[in-house]
């Protein structure tokens, strides 16, 4: 069916699902020579019999970490798909993962330096997520692009790569933040604001706040909001928003501003939850849909329910 991503609007996913393999997905775009298959550990054994999956490809684990609970993703490349999934299986240090996600090409022409590219690019929007993904930490060594790809292998690599996005996100598997580019789009539409606790005053006499604004796929809190620094409630620390606040503030991406009990958010930060946006915020649980509000005053629960979005 007709699925709305980016300047996909005419774009279509094509999912089917095969009963010989215990309902192994596969999916499909239009106009893309690539194609995704989604499954669990017990189908890795029926991959060998797909023949695409012979050739190169990138690939993602998902599941929960055994040690800290949490979701966890890993991302990979590799020349022989199935060869690759088979070894991760019996990796006790994988032993994590339950699905997994699998792109490559139906014609077999996607080389080793395009999936390496793709992989990377994955990687660092991966990073870019911190509040809704948690990468694992072995694949790190492949973070940065080699810029080595010719023009036309980058435009394919490129094209592979916006296509695995639309359909990751359009079949709600991973959501992945926007590019730069797309977050400078974003933040010409309406802002909502979120006065902090006590209704501080900045040096020119105005209420501080925090920003953020609805993105295709959540919220993204706006760089340069200001943050409670401290815990206003003993009882957040057994919130299930209290891991993202911690993480955030692990990964430093809040900075001391010049007023006493508060600080300043380093760059954008994207949310699934205005909640949980809203709770980062003031460090402590709050409901994000009556909080954020307009400059005009209009809650963010009453504007995406007027459907002005």
């Amino acid at each position: 069916m007709p699925l709305k991503g980016g300047n996909m609007a005419n774009d279509c996913i094509q999912l089917l699902i095969m009963k010989e393999y215990q309902n192994l997905k596969m999916a499909e775009a239009s106009n893309w020579d690539g194609v995704a298959y989604i499954g669990k550990r017990k189908h890795i054994s029926y991959l060998a019999k797909i023949e695409q999956l012979q050739n190169p490809g990138v690939y993602f684990l998902l599941g929960n970490n055994n040690t800290t609970g949490e979701k966890t993703l890993y991302i990979g490349e590799t020349e022989n798909i199935t060869n690759r999934l088979q070894t991760h299986s019996c990796d006790k240090k994988k032993e994590w993962f339950e699905d997994f996600i699998i792109f490559t090409s139906k014609k077999g022409d996607l080389n080793k330096a395009h999936v390496k590219y793709i992989e990377a690019v994955f990687i660092e929007l991966a990073k870019e997520n911190l509040t809704t993904i948690n990468l694992d930490n072995s694949v790190t060594s492949h973070s940065k692009k080699d810029g080595k790809l010719q023009a036309f292998d980058l435009a394919k690599a490129e094209g592979f790569q916006e296509k695995m996005i639309f359909i990751l996100n359009n079949l709600g598997l991973i959501d992945f933040v926007k590019t730069n580019k797309e977050k400078q789009e974003i933040k010409q539409k309406n802002i909502f604001y979120l006065p902090l606790t006590q209704n501080r005053i900045d040096k020119s006499g105005n209420i501080v706040t925090a920003k953020m604004v609805i993105t295709e796929n959540g919220y993204m809190v706006l760089k340069g909001s200001y943050v409670e620094s401290e815990e206003r409630a003993p009882s957040f620390k057994k919130h299930i928003y209290y891991k993202i606040r911690k993480k955030l503030e692990n990964d430093n991406l809040f900075v001391k501003s010049d007023i006493e009990g508060l600080w300043i958010t380093k760059e954008d930060i994207p949310f699934n939850s205005c909640s949980a946006a809203a709770a980062t915020i003031k460090n402590r649980a709050t409901n994000g849909r009556t909080e954020w509000k307009l400059s005009d005053g209009t809650t963010l629960n009453d504007y995406e329910n007027n459907c002005n979005l």
